[in-house]
């Protein structure tokens, strides 16, 4: 599962790939869903235990499982592109991440996601993964994209009446 989708960097992936092959894989994926169940600090302390010797206890790797499992109540965190969405919007995720693994940062970023999906609700989002899309679509777009208007005037209606 890990392999089928690009949320995960190639090194992400294969540190992960040492760990789920090693003796910390049951207490990884066990503490991912415990995670997801709504267990908090604990679990996220359990995955950050599992993952620190394998140099992978990043916010994308104990996010990638509870947000495929539960979408409709996790959310996936790649740090840059949410935390430049959130200056856009205004969000206090821009204050209140941390690189370091805290439950704090965690619920700020589902603050978030419900205040996006909130402001979302008429595009009908069926889970956070369109929230996530949505972030991405946003955090991707920048001042260049803004299509400029000709100097010449070319392409303004030319019409001496209009």
């Amino acid at each position: 599962m890990f392999r089928a989708t690009n949320l995960l960097s190639p090194f992400e992936k294969t540190r992960l790939q040492k760990l789920l092959r090693g003796k910390s894989a049951d207490a990884f994926v066990r503490a991912a869903a415990q995670f997801t169940l709504g267990a908090g600090t604990p679990a996220l302390l359990y995955m950050e235990r599992a993952l620190r010797p394998h140099d992978n206890a990043k916010w994308t790797v104990v996010t990638y499982l509870p947000f495929l499992w539960r979408p409709q109540v996790h959310m996936f965190l790649k740090p840059e592109v949410t935390q430049d969405f959130a200056a856009r919007v205004g969000h206090r995720f821009r204050f209140d991440y941390a690189p370091r693994l805290d439950i704090g940062v965690y619920d700020s970023l589902l603050d978030l996601a419900r205040q996006t999906e909130q402001e979302l609700a008429e595009l009908h989002p069926r889970d956070r993964i369109d929230v996530q899309s949505f972030i991405w679509v946003v955090g991707a777009y920048n001042e260049t994209d803004v299509p400029q208007k000709p100097a010449d005037g070319a392409g303004q209606n030319d019409r001496a009446d209009g």
